[in-house]
């Protein structure tokens, strides 16, 4: 249940929203942006052979710890640098205090904005693989530069795809949905106050937490990607209580939340 604090910041946080702000337009422009670029990527692709295809988990793997290195030391961690200082009051001083792991849902689409990046991210995220890209694609081969940009893109757009499955109202598909169920239970732990700081870092498949030990979970690769909602292999040593999404979503949510 929703904490008399946590009303009243989202209660002030709306207050600042723009009239004009549309949730659905925001995703909208967000993943039209994505697939353009994808699409365009696709179209430079020639005759990829087999080794090439081996860039892609690679690459995957790459951006799962980036995501949560991110998560960790720049979301969570104040820096002195004004554009990481910004990231930082944007999800822990704000993102943190709108949701909690009592209350995790959107109240209706002008929620969404709390929970998406603003559409230039994606632009700016683009920008920054392009350094990469290049160098492989001149190192190894086209292919594999094309290749390295085109799954940082879709690492980006899977991200956002689960972190709104993170806060939308329980449902079949988020409780049962391989993957996601996981990473909706691991999110909403991770913003229990005290374990936030350093646990649960992930947000699209936990293989980062699980490599560094910083999974509220005590089980194999495997487990921790298959675990759904299951809260049966919890650490022991946890400074706080995890609770279900299922536990947390199980009071209607009013119109005053």
């Amino acid at each position: 249940m929703m904490s008399e604090r946590q009303k009243a910041y989202r209660q002030e946080y709306r207050s600042r929203l723009s009239n004009w702000y549309n949730g659905p337009v925001h995703v909208a422009v967000i993943y039209i942006i994505g697939f353009t670029a994808l699409w365009i990527y696709a179209q430079h692709l020639d005759n990829v052979r087999f080794w090439e295809w081996l860039a892609v988990p690679i690459v995957w793997l790459a951006c799962n710890i980036f995501e949560w290195f991110l998560h960790l030391y720049v979301m969570h961690r104040p820096q002195k640098s004004k554009a990481l200082r910004a990231i930082y009051n944007r999800h822990t001083l704000q993102h943190h205090q709108f949701f909690t792991d009592r209350e995790m849902r959107f109240r209706d689409q002008k929620d969404w904005r709390v929970t998406f990046f603003p559409p230039y991210a994606l632009v700016v995220f683009t920008l920054i693989s392009i350094p990469g890209a290049a160098l492989l694609y001149f190192l190894i081969s086209p292919n594999v530069g094309w290749l390295f940009i085109s799954t940082t893109t879709s690492v980006y757009l899977i991200y956002e795809f689960m972190h709104f499955c993170c806060h939308v109202e329980e449902n079949w598909f988020v409780r049962y949905m391989p993957f996601v169920n996981t990473i909706r239970r691991h999110h909403t732990a991770h913003h229990n106050s005290r374990l936030m700081m350093e646990k649960n870092m992930n947000l699209t498949f936990p293989v980062a937490d699980w490599m560094f030990g910083t999974s509220d979970l005590d089980r194999g690769l495997l487990g921790h990607l298959f675990n759904g909602y299951s809260d049966k292999y919890l650490k022991s040593d946890l400074r706080g209580r995890p609770v279900r999404p299922d536990v947390a979503a199980a009071q209607p949510l009013g119109a005053e939340a």
